[in-house]
C-alpha cells in the first residue's frame, strides 16, 4: 500500500487484510510474501483455475470518488512493481466511486484491473461476517449500493505485456522526489527562511493544488498590521477540506512558516493565533516548522482551539515527507492530513 508511515493509517492496513479474506472466501489462494522479493506489492495471489499470480493493490480514502491524478499514479506504479515480479496480472483495488469514464481510461490505458467500492462490495457478499467488517469499516450504507450478482465475474484481470521496459517513474514521482531533496538541503536557520518558504509552497501547491485555490504569498490584512506568510482559499471537493470548511467553518486557510533551528515556543503560536478571525471565515492555520512545537507550543494552540475555536495544526518535517510519499504512491495526501486534525482534536483537554 505503500504507506507505512505513522499517519498512513491503521484503516488502510485493516483494509489490506480484510481484502486478502475476501479473496480468500472467493477461493483465491493469498501467497504468503515473506519468500517474495517484492515488499511493494501489497498482495500477490493466484487465481481459483491456477493458472497466474496476480499482483493486488488497495486503496483507502474517506473521499466518496477516488482523485484521478491519484489513481493514475497508483496504476503507474502497480505496473511496474508487477513487471519487476515477472507477475503477468494485476488488479487496483479501490475503497472508494470512480468515474466510469475514468476507470476505463485507466484500465485500457494500463491494462489492469481497477475495482470500485461497488465491486468490492459485491466480493464480500459472498459472507456476510466480510461484508460487515467492510461496511464497517470504508462507513458505508450498503442499502444506497448496486450489488453485482455475478461474483465469479467480477475479477477477470488481463495480462501486462511483460516485454516492456515499462514507463519508469512518472512525473508526479519525479517532481516529488525533487521536493524531498530540496527540503532536506535546506538548513535551518534565518539565512535559509526564504528558500524553505519558497519550497514550502511548491510542495503544499504539489499536494493540495486541487484542494486548494487562490494561492497567495505575503499577503497583508488592509490594516496593515498582519502578514500571512500564505493564505488560500478551499475548494469542497474531499473529505477533509469539506470537513475543514463545514465543520470548522473556514473558507480560507493560512499556512504560517518557520524555519527554526528549534522547537517553536508559545509566543509563536500566539502571534499566529492573531491571524485567524471567525468572521472572516479564516479559523484554521497549518504551523510548518522543521521540528514541530515545544509542549508549552502545543498547549497553547488547544487553548486557541478550545476558548476561541482556532485551529492551529503543526507539521513538522516527518509529516511533510510523509504527504509527500503518499502522493508519490498515488495515495491522497488528504488522509494523512486528516488524520492530523483528527488526532488533534479527539485529544484536545477540556
Amino acid at each position: 500500500m505503500h504507506i507505512k508511515k505513522r499517519n498512513s493509517v491503521r484503516t488502510a492496513y485493516e483494509l489490506e487484510d480484510l481484502c486478502k479474506n475476501i479473496l480468500d472466501a472467493n477461493n483465491w489462494k493469498v501467497i504468503d510474501q515473506n519468500n517474495e522479493l517484492g515488499k511493494e506489492i501489497d498482495i500477490i495471489a493466484q487465481e481459483p483455475t491456477g493458472q497466474s499470480k496476480v499482483a493486488f493493490e488497495i486503496k483507502y480514502t474517506r473521499n466518496t470518488t477516488y482523485p484521478t491524478s491519484a489513481l493514475k499514479a497508483s496504476a503507474i506504479r502497480l505496473v511496474n512493481d508487477a513487471r519487476l515480479m515477472n507477475i503477468e496480472k494485476a488488479v487496483l483495488i479501490v475503497a472508494a466511486d470512480i468515474k466510469q469514464e475514468i476507470q476505463l481510461i485507466v484500465e485500457n490505458e494500463y491494462n489492469i484491473q481497477v475495482i470500485n467500492l461497488d465491486g468490492l462490495i459485491s466480493l464480500a457478499s459472498i459472507d456476510l461476517e466480510l461484508l460487515g467488517r467492510l461496511s464497517n469499516l470504508c462507513e458505508v450504507d450498503l442499502s444506497n449500493r448496486k450489488l453485482q450478482s455475478n461474483i465469479n465475474g467480477i475479477l477477470n484481470p488481463k495480462k501486462i505485456d511483460l516485454s516492456s521496459e515499462g514507463s519508469g517513474p512518472s512525473q508526479n514521482e519525479i517532481n516529488g522526489a525533487e521536493l524531498k531533496e530540496k527540503l532536506n538541503s535546506i538548513q535551518p536557520g534565518r539565512e535559509d527562511c526564504y528558500h524553505y518558504e519558497d519550497t514550502m509552497e511548491n510542495i503544499l501547491r504539489y499536494l493540495f493544488d486541487g484542494d486548494l485555490k487562490g494561492w497567495q504569498r505575503q499577503k497583508r490584512t488592509t490594516d496593515d498590521l498582519h502578514r500571512y506568510d500564505l493564505i488560500c482559499r478551499v475548494v469542497d471537493k474531499s473529505t477533509m477540506w469539506k470537513f475543514v470548511s463545514s465543520n470548522l467553518d473556514s473558507r480560507y486557510i493560512l499556512f504560517e512558516f518557520k524555519n527554526h533551528k528549534d522547537k517553536i515556543c508559545q509566543s509563536q503560536v500566539y502571534s499566529t493565533e492573531k491571524y485567524l478571525f471567525e468572521k472572516a471565515k479564516r479559523k484554521v492555520c497549518f504551523l510548518i516548522s522543521r521540528k514541530g512545537p515545544s509542549d508549552n507550543a502545543l498547549v497553547a494552540c488547544q487553548g486557541a482551539m478550545r476558548e476561541h475555536g482556532k485551529l492551529i495544526i503543526n507539521l513538522d518535517d516527518k509529516i511533510i515527507i510523509d504527504l509527500i510519499d503518499s502522493k508519490i504512491s498515488g495515495n491522497d495526501p488528504n488522509e494523512t492530513l486528516f488524520k492530523e486534525i483528527d488526532d488533534f482534536l479527539m485529544k484536545l483537554p477540556r
